[in-house]
């Protein structure tokens, strides 16, 4: 058994793997931590009515938990726009080896055991080769195959490695 689709990179779905990659990082949960503090601080600094420091914490808190996601957005855009491979679709053919990854007059196989681990997003189904470089299924390019691709994966690697909640693609 095969299961084999094409995807088109889009900006929503690089964001969603940057997100899911960022806030699942000790880095991305120290600083919605961090935010979280000096948003705290801020309020606590203007009900002492200190709103010089207030002010201050509050600049640091939209640092942490507004200004990440933006420029995460605006890297995801930019990353899709000018990275050549992301311009034309990719065909994924997940076989009983791996993942066969085709583009063009270009292809080459990742084996199952090449994979650190799977998980899935409300978007998308990862496959990380390592923590940052990764194989992105989003759902609406998989529709109808999304069982079939977690069928796939989940008995191809290691249940330990494979951490998709989702079984259907509603």
């Amino acid at each position: 058994m095969t299961v084999k689709f094409d995807v088109k990179m889009t900006e929503k779905a690089m964001y969603d793997f940057m997100l899911h990659t960022t806030y699942t990082s000790l880095n991305g949960i120290m600083g919605v931590i961090l935010g979280g503090i000096t948003l705290y601080l801020g309020i606590r600094q203007t009900m002492n009515g200190v709103y010089p420091a207030a002010a201050t914490f509050f600049l640091i808190a939209i640092f942490f938990l507004v200004g990440t996601p933006l420029n995460m957005k605006a890297k995801s855009s930019e990353q899709v726009k000018k990275s050549p491979m992301f311009q034309k679709p990719i065909t994924y053919e997940l076989t009983e080896e791996g993942v066969q990854i085709s583009q063009e007059d270009q292809s080459t196989l990742n084996e199952w055991g090449d994979f650190q681990k799977a998980v899935s997003t409300d978007t998308s189904i990862i496959l990380y080769v390592t923590k940052v470089r990764a194989l992105i299924f989003p759902k609406e390019a998989l529709g109808e195959q999304y069982a079939a691709a977690v069928k796939m994966i989940s008995t191809h690697m290691s249940p330990r490695k494979v951490k998709i909640r989702h079984v259907s693609a509603d």
